[in-house]
């Protein structure tokens, strides 16, 4: 009887002991695939050839604080084929005290199933360059929010003339 009793507690054990590792390599291979990272988190839409078909799902006028005088306008952007999203601004504005202008666009994917939170962003654009634009987030399955502004020289422009607001698309 009590040799029957040990045969039993080894198989209930083995049996635990197998279900437990299943559970483990089921979850930890859940978790990875699930925020697996993607090769356009960071990147630059132009440079992957991602701009090429973007759409604009969201826009605003970039005001000076305070006034209604356009100084320029945030895009939203989105690439079906890619699968991304990106802010550009875009300045009346290309040269700043014989400066070059210094634009600025950030865009924000809130943590989910298209990965962690991530911002990413980029400024200082070019001398004579009137589009400035952030670096993509991945997200087939997300809304992101992002904001810009544009430097006119005698200040800074933001969306709808209010610093920190955003659009979404």
């Amino acid at each position: 009887m009590l040799s029957l009793n040990r045969g039993r507690r080894r198989k209930t054990l083995a049996m635990t002991f197998a279900a437990a590792a299943c559970t483990t390599v089921l979850t930890w291979q859940g978790a990875s695939a699930a925020h697996a990272a993607s090769p356009y988190d960071g990147a630059d839409p132009a440079a992957t050839g991602c701009a090429s078909n973007a759409k604009t799902l969201a826009s605003a006028p970039l005001y000076l604080p305070n006034t209604t005088s356009q100084a320029g306008t945030i895009e939203m952007r989105y690439s079906n084929t890619c699968m991304t999203q990106w802010i550009r601004v875009y300045s009346n504005q290309t040269r700043c005290s014989g400066e070059p202008c210094r634009n600025k666009a950030e865009i924000t994917r809130p943590a989910g199933s298209d990965g962690p939170a991530l911002t990413v962003g980029r400024g200082n654009v070019a001398a004579g360059e009137p589009y400035q634009w952030s670096l993509m987030v991945y997200t087939p399955n997300t809304r992101s929010c992002g904001t810009g502004n544009a430097d006119t020289g005698s200040g800074t422009a933001y969306p709808y003339g209010e610093w920190g607001r955003q659009i979404c698309g």
